[in-house]
């Protein structure tokens, strides 16, 4: 026993002088929101530009630029990406989900990156629908220093995804239906009746109708280990009720599934038939009896019949390599991680690509 401690207590120290170092990346990439106009009236269109300054040059292999507005105001009818050089859109986004008020706009480019000094990444067209005079408000969703968030401008600096973002963008203000005198107010007395009645309780469901739609929480915590044609997925579930039952997304490009399998409500599974030494990529969602489905898990990576290879393994004892996964570009938070585990440590010793960052090991 005193001779493993030793020997853990080695491998902690050799970790620690082996933290690698990157050159220093300039990161001064800005979002910006430019409408066609200042005010609108109801009924009135418009739309609004997601522009991408990029003064350094820099090879920009994606960009994340998800927006949430004010959806008893605005209604967002659609998205223009036609001369946008991000020419390669993420599953599941360039959508709007009217429902949470949010545009979600994931684009990659896959021929060696755009280096404009500025451009245009999409557009977006609204509607007025409120009829009072208001400000409403168009902005970035989930800014991050990271690449996790839901706003981010990424290259691929030595060898590794890094978000050069340099600050949070600024919102957008539009002035709607100005002039408008809102109505007073009136107050109505209460009806008092005799009539006894059985309550109505309305249900705040998609389900069968309901007033609103739920939107169904994304599974977390995605794992895989892989053996001979097959790999195990396991994650952490969620408690919504209406939950059906999950769907595995996968494929051999990372952030592009091109298939897809549906399975009831597990949160493990074994996916066979796979080619032993190729790369596959993994992703989750939810989904509802409408088949209403929810944002991705995280991905995870494998090469099958690799174990090692595994992007974010189950709890293995000695684990003593790092993921051999080749990082790809793409449109959804680019993450890279090594991740180094032996018996003794109590958990994963981890380290990020950042110039300079010290080791943590998770307790």
């Amino acid at each position: 026993m005193k001779k493993l401690i030793t020997t853990l207590t080695a491998i902690v120290i050799i970790l620690s002088g082996i933290v690698p170092t990157y050159a220093a990346a300039t990161k001064d990439a800005e979002l910006m929101l430019k409408s066609s106009v200042t005010s609108a009236k109801k009924g009135d269109k418009f739309k609004v530009d997601i522009v991408l300054k990029n003064p350094s040059a820099n090879k920009i292999i994606s960009v994340r630029s998800w927006l949430t507005y004010d959806a008893k105001s605005l209604k967002a009818t659609g998205i223009d990406t036609k001369s946008s050089l991000f020419t390669l859109s993420a599953p599941g986004e360039d959508t709007v989900a009217s429902s949470e008020g949010r545009v979600k706009i994931g684009r990659s480019n896959i021929s060696g990156g755009v280096t404009k000094t500025e451009t245009t990444v999409a557009s977006v067209n609204f509607e007025v629908i409120a009829a009072t005079a208001a400000t409403s408000k168009i902005s970035f969703y989930d800014y991050q220093v990271s690449e996790l968030g839901h706003a981010s401008v990424n290259i691929i600096d030595s060898g590794f995804p890094l978000n050069i973002l340099s600050k949070k963008p600024a919102e957008l203000s539009i002035t709607l239906n100005p002039g408008v005198i809102a109505a007073p107010t009136v107050t109505t007395p209460p009806v008092v009746t005799t009539t006894t009645s059985t309550p109505v309780t309305t249900l705040n469901t998609n389900i069968g109708g309901g007033t609103s739609v739920i939107t169904l929480k994304r599974p977390t915590n995605l794992k895989v280990n892989t053996g001979s044609g097959y790999v195990d997925l396991k994650w952490d579930g969620t408690t919504d009720l209406y939950r059906s039952g999950f769907n595995i997304y996968y494929g051999q490009v990372s952030g592009q599934y091109s298939r897809r399998r549906v399975i009831g409500n597990l949160t493990s599974y074994r996916l066979s038939g796979l080619t032993n030494n190729q790369t596959y990529y993994f992703a989750v969602t939810a989904y509802d009896s409408n088949n209403k489905e929810s944002d991705y898990s995280n991905e995870v990576g494998v090469i099958v019949n690799q174990p090692l290879s595994s992007t974010h393994p189950f709890a293995t004892l000695f684990q003593k390599t790092v993921a051999s996964i080749p990082l790809q570009p793409q449109n959804g938070p680019l993450v890279g991680w090594l991740i180094f585990s032996a018996a003794g440590l109590g958990g994963a010793v981890v380290f990020g690509r950042k110039k300079g960052r010290k080791i943590k090991i998770n307790k």
